[in-house]
């Protein structure tokens, strides 16, 4: 979900006769360049980072943030409420952890403050730390799961290297049954898609109702790494079962969305990242 940093670009030096020149203009010009002047890989992702400033600030600072993630919960309560499990099966819920049940955005704000970009390292060293914050509501709705007679299942991409972490995490911020069986972390060497884990739960004999996510993949296997069109089409296709069966939770910060932007974006360098990004604002021409 996140992005990948190839080698810095290598650029020609001047002709040394420009060099000559740019030393005879010294007072003018400030002296002799080397190299043309060119935004440095470092430059660009520090552009791409900063450009996340505004929504960690929203997330992070925002009531309205809070109101949506207490409206997701207030739905997703009355959507389990009113589902009706499958004859001989027990109701169940499963949830995505992180910008859907805890809040890393501390974990972005010193991206942001360092110029860092996502890195598994860093990550993980943020996950072991046990510093999420549950999100606004989560922790309430986890207990109305349990107390109404379902279960909870917790479905993260975390690694299992950080499973004690996380466990920890949770059940210090009071998540409801929170263990082996209920936290399903990515398989070691497995996939990113969350398909299996969900059929993983149904074969215990639970009839999945609800499913919170920040992000579409935490659905359904469908739109796992498509394209945005694709990725749309899934939600016009699924639009009835959007606040019923599919609540969604706020993230403008990180998603597969990003990714989904253009086929290769992932690998693409820092700055063709931030190009693509702005090839993609839908403007308006002034007239």
């Amino acid at each position: 979900m996140w992005s990948f940093f190839p080698p810095r670009d290598v650029v020609p030096p001047l002709p040394m006769r420009v060099c000559v020149l740019s030393l005879t203009l010294g007072l003018l010009l400030g002296g002799c360049a080397l190299h043309q002047p060119t935004a440095s890989s470092a430059t660009a992702q520090q552009q791409l980072t900063d450009q996340t400033v505004f929504s960690v600030n929203w997330m992070q600072q925002s009531g309205e943030f809070s109101a949506l993630s207490y409206q997701a919960f207030n739905t997703a309560e009355t959507a389990f409420t009113q589902a009706k499990a499958a004859p001989g099966r027990q109701k169940a819920v499963v949830v995505d952890l992180d910008e859907t049940m805890i809040d890393n955005s501390a974990y972005a704000g010193w991206q942001i403050k360092h110029h860092q970009p996502f890195s598994d390292a860093t990550w993980s060293k943020w996950t072991q730390a046990r510093q999420a914050k549950a999100l606004p509501g989560a922790v309430e709705f986890s207990h109305y799961v349990i107390t109404h007679g379902g279960r909870i299942f917790y479905v993260s991409n975390r690694d299992q290297a950080d499973f004690n972490a996380t466990m920890d995490n949770l059940k210090a911020l009071g998540f409801a049954d929170v263990g082996p069986q209920t936290l399903l972390l990515k398989p070691t060497g497995g996939t990113s898609n969350k398909s299996e884990r969900f059929s993983q739960v149904e074969k215990q004999g639970y009839d999945i109702v609800v499913y919170d996510g920040d992000n579409l993949n935490d659905f359904s296997g469908e739109p796992y790494h498509k394209l945005n069109t694709q990725r749309r089409d899934f939600v016009n296709q699924h639009q009835e079962e959007f606040g019923h069966k599919y609540i969604m939770l706020p993230n403008p910060s990180y998603g597969d969305w990003e990714g989904g932007m253009s086929k290769g974006y992932w690998p693409a360098s820092a700055a063709e990242k931030v190009k693509i990004r702005e090839d993609k604002i839908d403007a308006w021409d002034g007239k």
